[in-house]
């Protein structure tokens, strides 16, 4: 049995891995979760396509003032 770690970001239940893993391509794997407390920080990138995503989807759809006036 081929082993490889490697790491990621979990979003719901979607995994995205950081690389590729060839020598698993395809093959039915078991996924074990840690989290990574020594990775904290996100870079800026990283930062604005989060908040952008969010922003677009958000939780409960996207960010609509619903024709509602703005604060003053």
């Amino acid at each position: 049995m081929a082993e490889v770690a490697t790491t990621g970001v979990l979003e719901g239940n979607t995994i995205t891995l950081d690389g590729p893993v060839p020598p698993l391509d395809g093959r039915r794997v078991r996924v074990v979760i840690v989290a990574d407390e020594t990775n904290v920080e996100l870079s800026a990138d990283e930062q604005a396509r989060l908040w952008a995503d969010w922003a677009a989807r958000g939780p409960q759809g996207p960010i609509d003032d619903e024709g509602e006036p703005e604060f003053p």
